[in-house]
């Protein structure tokens, strides 16, 4: 019959071992969450540097477009209508745009739409010019040339006597 220390000695060895066992696999898992966590800081840092390279070249690609469009169609001024003006104070295209809607009304038109002045201007088919062509009409509304009495569908101005 084996002795009670005896039997104790060795649940005391056994229980040493398993706590080799356990500190082992604790630096294991220890080694394992940093590198993990070295990881993820890589990953933040490379996520923040491209936001910050795609934000930079984006700023860049909107200066450039701007740069572009204003080297290709300067900005027109458009003066403000009043009594006593017509549209020979107008240049190209306003003027061109304000003659299409009047000749319009004056043929008992409903209004005349963005795709119908840039056809009317002879620009190609394209939704960009399509939209030129309707911020046009807008800047002449707001200037008081024409008005917009449903959305894009421009008319001469109120009072206009064609």
């Amino acid at each position: 019959m084996p002795s009670v220390v005896g039997l104790l000695e060795e649940r005391e060895r056994a229980a040493l071992a398993r706590v080799e066992e356990l500190r082992a696999e604790m630096e294991r898992l220890r080694f394992a969450v940093a590198e993990a966590e070295e990881a993820a800081r890589r990953a933040v840092v490379a996520r923040e540097e491209i936001v910050d390279v795609l934000a930079a070249s984006s700023v860049r690609a909107e200066v450039e477009m701007v740069e572009a469009v204003s080297a290709i169609a300067p900005r027109v001024e458009v003066p403000c209508w009043q009594p006593g003006l017509d549209r020979s104070v107008l240049t190209g295209d306003c003027a061109a745009i304000v003659a299409l809607v009047e000749e319009d009304a004056a043929g008992g038109g409903e209004g005349v739409r963005a795709r119908r002045m840039r056809e009317h201007l002879g620009w190609r088919a394209s939704d960009a010019r399509e939209q030129a062509a309707r911020f046009r009409a807008k800047r002449l509304v707001k200037r008081g040339w024409l008005c917009e009495e449903r959305p894009g569908l421009f008319r001469p101005r109120p009072g206009w006597a064609g």
